[in-house]
């Protein structure tokens, strides 16, 4: 259920220069709230997205942090932008007051209408949620894909319908508030994981607990697709309650979807199809 903002003072630490950031203010603003936005980039820096946000009734801090912005004098809640690390200063002192930390994709994980299948992984995360989105839309037409691609997934939620899929492509840092709060997507897919970001956590053991935390409250009634090849993925089967759906190369001979040199093999309940593979694609790589 998505959060009651009216009448809520409500601060966005980091406006950033990407559609999240906009996507996040205009969506506190036409949702009632009284808007705060604090990023320590100038004016300058943030033309393009002030401009985006002009004649909004938003209170904007730049070119630095206000402490008063994150105490019970002036906000009631705090969205923070992914870009601004989850141990910033001013957050823990928020914390401190019990001030409630959200962000982009908790706001919209609450709020959306539809299923929601996310894609996460190290690398090619846009490819695979494009791919899906190319997909779907075989069936649902209007199918929309949105997320860690510079498209602001809160500017989506009046397109999205009940019955129509919506593909969210996130990263680790918007990750983070999906395991505070305790969301998760009916549809979860995990690629691989690599070493990345490792100057916002603490060891690459805490990156990799964060992917995998795409399916940490996910429950009997949803879906993780994962890389059987990549270990660091695979163990995310021994910490979901969702159903599992393997995938990777060579023609395993248990269920889930595996490719080969010549051939697609879907193998479920004891139910099979082969579908064969283009001796070239437009795609670098191996896709298994």
């Amino acid at each position: 259920m998505a959060l009651d903002l009216r009448g809520k003072r409500v601060t966005l630490m980091g406006l950033g220069t990407r559609a999240g950031g906009v996507g996040i203010a205009r969506y506190l603003v036409t949702h009632g709230a009284s808007v705060t936005v604090t990023d320590q980039r100038s004016d300058d820096a943030l033309r393009e997205s002030l401009a985006e946000l002009a004649g909004m009734p938003i209170r904007f801090v730049l070119g630095r942090h206000e402490e008063q912005d994150f105490t019970p004098n002036r906000t009631d809640l705090i969205v923070r932008n992914p870009g601004v690390p989850r141990r910033a200063p001013f957050l823990t002192l928020a914390r401190s007051h019990g001030i409630p930390i959200e962000m982009e994709m908790s706001l919209f994980f609450r709020a959306c209408p539809a299923p929601i299948v996310a894609v996460t992984g190290t690398k090619g995360k846009t490819t695979v949620a494009t791919l899906i989105g190319d997909m779907l839309r075989a069936t649902y037409p209007d199918a929309i894909v949105a997320g860690n691609m510079g498209i602001s997934a809160l500017d989506q939620l009046p397109r999205l319908r009940p019955g129509v899929p919506v593909v969210i492509e996130v990263s680790s840092w918007q990750l983070e508030s999906l395991i505070e709060h305790q969301l998760a997507p009916h549809i979860a897919v995990l690629t691989a994981i690599a070493e990345d970001h490792l100057n916002t956590y603490d060891d690459f053991a805490d990156y990799a607990a964060t992917k995998r935390g795409i399916t940490r409250h996910q429950t009997s009634g949803d879906w993780l697709v994962v890389n059987r090849d990549d270990p660091e993925t695979w163990r995310a089967t021994a910490e979901t309650a969702a159903t599992v759906v393997p995938f990777g190369a060579g023609d395993r001979d248990e269920d889930g979807v595996w490719s080969t040199a010549d051939e697609l093999v879907w193998r479920w309940n004891g139910r099979e199809r082969r579908w064969p593979l283009p001796q070239s694609t437009a795609l670098a790589g191996r896709h298994g």
